[in-house]
């Protein structure tokens, strides 16, 4: 007798249980543990908001904060200063910026600090 015949598994049996958790696992990996990390990211940024920090909303205002109560921040945007009260989840990103500098000049001097260079000795004695 073979083991077919008993209802033991074979090799193809075996490969059909064995796929199906191999797909499982690779849907665990590729996809709910980065999600995970992205929504620890979020509420770390949002514990780390603060009073002075520019931020950007979900639905495209950006503006300054200038209140925080529990759940709710209240921010100012545009020329006159207007002044918004929105959930913290409807932030999209938090910015905290110098005092003083303009937001773009803040992340350049970030990226590229400048580097001086002193003129070699040789060459400043040439010139005169």
């Amino acid at each position: 007798m073979s083991t077919d015949a008993l209802g033991g598994l074979t090799g193809g049996n075996a490969m059909t249980l064995l796929f199906p958790i191999l797909l499982i696992v690779i849907f665990v990996v590729l996809i709910i543990v980065p999600n995970k990390r992205k929504e620890k990211k979020f509420k770390d940024m949002l514990s780390t908001l603060r009073v002075g920090d520019n931020i950007k909303t979900i639905g495209g205002f950006y503006g300054k904060v200038i209140s925080i109560k529990e759940d709710l921040i209240t921010f100012e945007c545009g020329p006159d200063k207007a002044k918004l009260v929105i959930a913290k989840g409807a932030i999209a990103s938090v910015e905290s910026f110098d005092e003083g500098k303009a937001p773009e000049k803040v992340e350049e001097a970030k990226k590229e600090e400048p580097k001086k260079e002193e003129p070699k000795k040789e060459e400043t004695k040439k010139k005169k």
